[in-house]
């Protein structure tokens, strides 16, 4: 890769200091920077990468520069657009801190959605989090900071169709693909909205098992006085109601895979009889016989297990976890969103008879740069079946040029992630602005906590009242098990809220102890709608 900084060291290395030096080479040499294009006028690159190893040379990144590996697994090319300046910025490392420069003249820079005149300084750990850098308003680039990693092109189609760049995704489908060689139960865990299903579907589709049955069943909607029939099936006339023999879902993956959703929400009565099945393969049907099952048992929940002994068993949980995966949220591969935002938005216009289009002109090929620079600065709470549901929203209102409803836009209208401290050119010593800020850090729990009530457990409004971003009330409530968000509430739990309220939103919101507008978010989501809920609260 050819690169006209290349060379230009920045400081020399005293004698005395070599094997300081030694050392922090040999830690360069364990890391490198990820380039991802997140966005592209040319929509077909969008998902392109480039690693590049760490070095105290001076990286300069403009129209030519770096060249980009195409997904296919190709030698690409530079970004290419003609808007970009042939140098547009430099990123350069002094020990554990990083300086962005954009060049004197060149193309309009924005760094993690703020404008950059000048300079700008990272910390190391910033930079392990990923920037998002606009160039002229039409490229979006992903950097990211990470170890390196043997990246390979998967040549399965099944592999191939867990889409994504980041090391979080490479691990996933190696650890997929391990899973589906081994026959052991598999337990996944992730937030909701992650993928769990559909990781699940392709451990199925590449193992022994793939030619056998597929069956699903979630655990948190299953009625407690049925539960036992539903799993392992009934004789006529075994319970009220019971006018044919009836087979259960473990009847019914005989042979294959049963794939058990929500298994932390599992009444805990049905717990033992679950237990049971899956140690000694032999099922109870009710009213009849015990049978034997040939099967694979796949199983997911939201939450870490550990954090449920207290009605999920122990035991049940390490015979359901031989082998256990976990699913990173969509926020923490963020390099990711553009790729898959990318391909629901080609399949959305396919599905309508259309090809994706950002158009032609300057200014439609900026409104989409800009909106893919908020879908990677945006947290994602709902993980990717929020993005599903956000590119469903926006493809149906885009049909005459690119159109974001209300809601959408304001969400999307989110504070710029913290962390560049902006220099002016002369300035030559400045710190690093480090995250998170003081303020927040000096708030104690109790405090905190107090301030979420206060503010209905909105995060706009207690970023606002505390002088902080969005961003730090997100880290910090991950610390805390006395907040939650709205999407980390279980299915099963929200709906059984929302069924002793009667419906009423406000009410349903307060008693979960999450937002109202996030409880909206969470529901449609998880594909329930107002007119819905009538259907629902009669069950």
């Amino acid at each position: 890769m050819g690169n006209p900084g290349k060379g230009d060291k920045t400081r020399s290395i005293d004698t005395m200091d070599e094997a300081l030096c030694d050392a922090a080479l040999d830690q360069d040499a364990r890391q490198e920077l990820c380039v991802v294009i997140a966005f592209h006028p040319d929509t077909s690159r969008i998902g392109e990468l480039c690693r590049i190893p760490c070095t105290d040379d001076s990286l300069v990144f403009g129209r030519h520069y770096p060249d980009f590996t195409a997904l296919a697994g190709q030698q690409g090319e530079g970004i290419g657009d003609s808007y970009v300046s042939r140098e547009a910025f430099s990123l350069l490392r002094h020990g554990t801190t990083w300086h962005l420069n954009r060049k004197p003249g060149r193309s309009r820079l924005r760094v993690n959605g703020q404008e950059l005149p000048a300079q700008a300084l990272f910390s190391e750990h910033q930079l392990q989090q990923g920037l998002v850098v606009s160039l002229a308003q039409r490229v979006v680039l992903h950097i990211r900071l990470q170890d390196p990693m043997s990246w390979q092109q998967d040549t399965d189609e099944v592999l191939a169709s867990l889409r994504g760049v980041s090391p979080a995704m490479q691990q996933l489908r190696d650890n997929a693909a391990l899973a589906a060689r081994s026959p052991d139960d598999v337990l996944l865990v992730g937030p909701t909205g992650s993928g769990k299903e559909r990781i699940a579907r392709a451990i199925h589709a590449l193992s022994s098992r793939s030619c056998g049955p597929w069956v699903a069943v979630n655990m948190a909607a299953l009625p407690v006085e049925i539960a036992s029939a539903s799993l392992f099936g009934a004789r006529k006339g075994a319970y009220t109601g019971a006018d044919s023999n009836r087979a259960g879902f473990f009847q019914q993956a005989d042979g294959g895979t049963l794939f058990l959703d929500e298994v932390g929400d599992t009444p805990e009565t049905l717990q033992p009889m679950l237990l049971r099945a899956l140690q000694e393969r032999e099922i109870q049907v009710v009213g009849g016989k015990t049978e034997r099952v040939d099967l694979r048992v796949i199983a997911a929940m939201e939450h870490n297990p550990d954090e449920l002994r207290e009605r999920f068993r122990p035991a049940l949980r390490y015979r359901l976890g031989a082998q256990e995966i976990s699913l990173p949220a969509l926020a923490q591969r963020s390099e990711d969103v553009a790729l898959l935002a990318a391909n629901l938005f080609d399949e959305s216009a396919k599905a309508h008879g259309d090809v994706w289009n950002v158009g032609d002109s300057e200014s439609s090929v900026r409104r989409w740069a800009r909106l893919f620079e908020q879908f990677l600065i945006y947290h994602w709470p709902g993980n990717i079946r929020e993005l599903q549901h956000t590119v469903a929203q926006i493809s149906s209102c885009s049909r005459e040029g690119l159109q974001l409803p209300d809601a959408i836009r304001t969400r999307l209208a989110i504070t710029p992630s913290p962390g560049p401290m902006m220099l002016e050119e002369q300035e030559s010593a400045p710190q690093v602005n480090e995250s998170p800020t003081p303020r927040l850090a000096d708030v104690s729990d109790e405090d905190f906590i107090a301030a979420w009530k206060a503010a209905r457990y909105e995060v706009s409004t207690i970023a606002r009242e505390l002088g902080v971003s969005r961003s730090a009330i997100y880290r910090r409530l991950e610390t805390l098990r006395e907040c939650r968000l709205a999407a980390d509430v279980p299915l099963g739990e929200m709906l059984a809220a929302l069924d002793a309220c009667r419906g009423d939103l406000r009410a349903t919101a307060d008693r979960l102890a999450v937002s109202q507008q996030g409880l909206k978010t969470r529901l449609r989501a998880s594909g329930v709608s107002a007119a819905d809920l009538p259907e629902i609260l009669k069950r």
